[in-house]
């Protein structure tokens, strides 16, 4: 009965897992606007991932309207150009409301002659393009301080990778040695966000990729191994590759970043305020999963639940390295 019970977890752990996992972020859409031909026309370029759907119409400023529409895709990403003009200059609160229900986006004009570099964030409604921002003037840190640290509570949370990582430490360890642990990933990955975000280093993305969903069935084993009374390698050990895993999830980190699209002058507080939201975001799923076991512990079941997880979320990780590996062999 336990086997029987074991399988139809994992089956229903499966029928629950996305067809494609995302390293790095989400959901992510880019906009460009640009000057058309004719006064007081311009032209708004989008491109975002077809798996948002098919969009309801575009909600223009007062005083605009749309003229044409064009679409395309391509890469798993659809491109649109919408013309429209307006009937007046745009105001510091003008705004493009777009349908699709990114995670989050980068917008790009330089209609006035400056490059205006903008971060956006989704919601359930779509995202807002500040139009009306169209001037690069520099923004103060209490508007860009929550911007970056809600991208990055996002990013980890729908970040399945480092999610099932952060699962597999949780299930390794209690208590102090858990902290340290924990510790060891936050300082890896820190690193090594900041390096690439500054574009210090370069590296693909589809190695990495590969090796991140490795480090998630490395970490399912180890911890296996664990809660049969074996030890893989010492604690100290633990620490280090904990901390060698976590260098490969920072430069998935800094590839999200750099998604977003950052203003030169935003670069350090960007990186200071995602990372301090993707700390945010991890501490709590991990107090979420303590929580969750420590409930099942009062009703004796938290050792074949926690069996149970593991053995899925390393099976994902090997399934996730075989994809990665079969997907960029081939590219």
């Amino acid at each position: 009965m336990w086997k029987n019970s074991l399988a139809a977890l994992l089956l229903a752990l499966a029928a629950l897992l996305p067809g494609t996992a995302m390293a790095d972020i989400f959901l992510s859409a880019d906009f460009a606007l640009t000057r058309g031909e004719d006064p007081g026309s311009y032209e708004l370029t989008a491109a975002v991932p077809e798996a948002v759907g098919q969009p309801a119409p575009v909600v223009w400023p007062q005083g605009c309207r749309q003229t044409a529409m064009s679409r395309q895709t391509s890469g798993g990403r659809a491109q649109y150009a919408y013309e429209f003009s307006c009937d007046r200059a745009f105001t510091t609160d003008d705004r493009i409301g777009t349908p699709w229900k990114a995670d989050g986006g980068h917008f790009v004009t330089n209609i006035l002659g400056a490059q205006v570099d903008r971060s956006l964030t989704g919601d359930v409604n779509g995202i807002q393009i500040p139009v009306g921002e169209t001037a690069a003037t520099a923004r103060p840190l209490t508007t860009i301080a929550p911007e970056f640290l809600a991208q990055g509570v996002w990013h980890i949370w729908l970040g399945w990778d480092h999610l099932a990582f952060v699962l597999c430490l949780a299930l390794l360890a209690r208590g102090r040695d858990l902290l340290w642990l924990v510790s060891a990933f936050t300082a890896g990955h820190s690193v090594s966000l900041a390096v690439a975000f500054f574009e210090l280093i370069r590296v693909p993305v589809p190695p990495v990729e590969a090796a991140i969903a490795l480090s998630i069935a490395f970490m399912a084993r180890e911890a296996l191994l664990v809660g049969k009374g074996e030890q893989a390698f010492a604690f100290r050990r633990q620490l280090i590759v904990v901390s060698l895993f976590g260098l490969l999830h920072g430069l998935g980190f800094a590839t999200a970043l750099g998604e977003l699209g950052v203003q030169a002058g935003e670069k350090l507080p960007a990186l200071v305020f995602f990372n301090i939201g993707v700390e945010a975001g991890q501490l709590l799923f991990v107090g979420a999963i303590l929580g969750l076991l420590a409930g099942l512990r009062a009703v004796s079941l938290a050792s074949p639940v926690r069996v149970a997880a593991l053995y899925a979320v390393g099976a994902i990780g090997a399934f996730w390295m075989v994809e990665r590996v079969a997907g960029f062999a081939i590219a």
